[in-house]
């Protein structure tokens, strides 16, 4: 009997475990190279903000920058080995190369953070020199309200707070305990990890900052800074799994602006759901491959083939034959099997091209394809047994007989069939949309 058959593929749970705990600290470890990437950017370039002379560094920077996450998405993505060693190797190999890149980005971006800041320095001087006996005037006479006025309609009660002068003494020391309360207020209302009901907040407080409202609000800082960090930690990490996902043709719910940290933990679980299930393709599918080679289809083309069931194609054949079997995992882990003719050869197949399946012409072709699916009978139950090697199960649900119906040669696919089965966006693209997200979302708030 080797019509197609169907059967439902599960991992043993050790695997999946030791599976789970290398996705785990590969996970981190991008998080951790993209913070460290994203971090001194964004600090860069909020020092040289609104600073002309700072514009061509700063250029430079982002660029560095994006190049330095391009790479971290392209040489930093786990795929399971079917060799649970190789797996072991491949993360340990992420985590390096994803220290790597960031501290090469690091390193690369020190001299332009300092060309930047050297710039704004000098701008900062101007602007002060031109407006030092307006700050003073405003400051000596009302200190906090008169110099939010003196600061200009572009600044914030917190940013006029902030950069206003302290006096001496008693007065100075409480100046200065306000200009603290409000640096912080101004750090986390520029943030754009600080969670909305705290920027509410602070932004309600700030045109009203005084000694007691500095001491009150104090008491609440710390919380919302822990909050910041807590998702700004998320953040990367989903931006790391949307990435991943995008990679890899898996549709993914696309993230918004959180409004608690439980909606964002939320997000990544469900992220963290798609990948694990991914993972699980992909080592069944690496298994499969090896188990395959074993049997004389020691060459695997990659096709689409359609969008009626999500899940990968496989072509499997050898350089002597004119038929091989096409292989297709559900991202449930069905696999279905069946023999396929191949007209040009495996080597006719194109990876990644687009491919139907169509009736074989009678005759000749057809009895060879019913004469393969007859010889693969045999084989079938040793792959079942070469799978459980690899700690798979593999539970037959259909088992069809041999049949002219199942005949089927494998073509191209047309023009217009092949747009059909286009690949999804590119992980460029992804990311260029959640940047504007991020941005539309931190406008909305403030």
């Amino acid at each position: 009997m080797s019509g197609p058959k169907t059967s439902q593929l599960e991992i043993e749970r050790r695997i999946q475990a030791q599976l789970a705990a290398l996705r785990h600290d590969v996970d981190h470890s991008r998080s951790r190279a993209r913070r460290r990437i994203v971090e001194m950017r964004e600090e860069a370039l909020t020092t040289g903000a609104g600073c002309p002379e700072a514009e061509e560094a700063i250029a430079s920077l982002e660029s560095a920058a994006e190049e330095a996450l391009d790479r971290l998405a392209a040489e930093c993505a786990f795929t399971p080995a079917a060799v649970m060693e190789d797996s072991v190797t491949r993360a340990e190999h992420c985590a390096a190369q994803a220290a790597a890149t960031a501290e090469a980005f690091c390193a690369q971006a020190v001299a332009l953070c300092e060309r930047i800041g050297r710039a704004a320095s000098a701008a900062d001087a101007v602007r002060g020199t031109r407006d030092f006996a307006q700050l003073l005037a405003a400051a000596a006479s009302e200190p906090h309200a008169e110099a939010a006025e003196a600061v200009g309609s572009e600044g914030s009660a917190a940013k006029a707070v902030a950069e206003a002068p302290a006096g001496d003494g008693a007065t100075g020391a409480a100046a200065e305990h306000v200009q603290t309360a409000a640096r912080r207020a101004l750090a986390l209302i520029e943030s754009p990890y600080t969670l909305a009901a705290d920027r509410a907040l602070l932004l309600e407080a700030a045109p009203a900052l005084n000694e007691a409202g500095a001491a009150q609000l104090e008491l609440l800082l710390p919380s919302m800074e822990a909050g910041a960090r807590a998702m700004a930690d998320l953040a990367a990490l989903i931006e790391d799994a949307e990435e991943e996902l995008a990679a890899q043709g898996v549709p993914h719910p696309e993230g918004a602006a959180f409004a608690t940290l439980e909606e964002a933990a939320a997000h990544l679980e469900a992220l963290r759901a798609l990948q694990a299930q991914a993972d699980r393709n992909a080592y069944l599918q690496a298994c499969i491959d090896a188990v395959m080679a074993a049997h004389g289809y020691d060459i695997a083309r990659s096709v689409r083939m359609g969008r009626d069931l999500a899940g990968s194609h496989r072509v499997f054949g050898s350089a002597e034959q004119s038929d091989g079997i096409h292989a297709f995992v559900s991202d449930q882990g069905d696999l279905m099997l069946q023999v396929a003719g191949l007209p040009a050869g495996i080597g006719g197949v194109a990876e990644g091209g687009s491919v139907t399946l169509d009736a074989a012409a009678p005759g000749p072709r057809t009895e060879a394809l019913l004469q393969g699916q007859h010889d693969f009978c045999a084989v079938y139950d040793e792959i079942a047994g070469d799978l459980a090697a690899y700690g798979i199960t593999n539970a037959v649900r259909y088992k069809a007989e041999p049949d002219a119906a199942f005949c089927r040669e494998l073509h191209e696919a047309s023009a217009g069939t092949a747009a059909a089965q286009a690949a999804p966006a590119t992980t460029s693209r992804a990311r260029e949309r959640r940047r504007k997200r991020t941005g539309a979302a931190a406008q909305a708030v403030r």
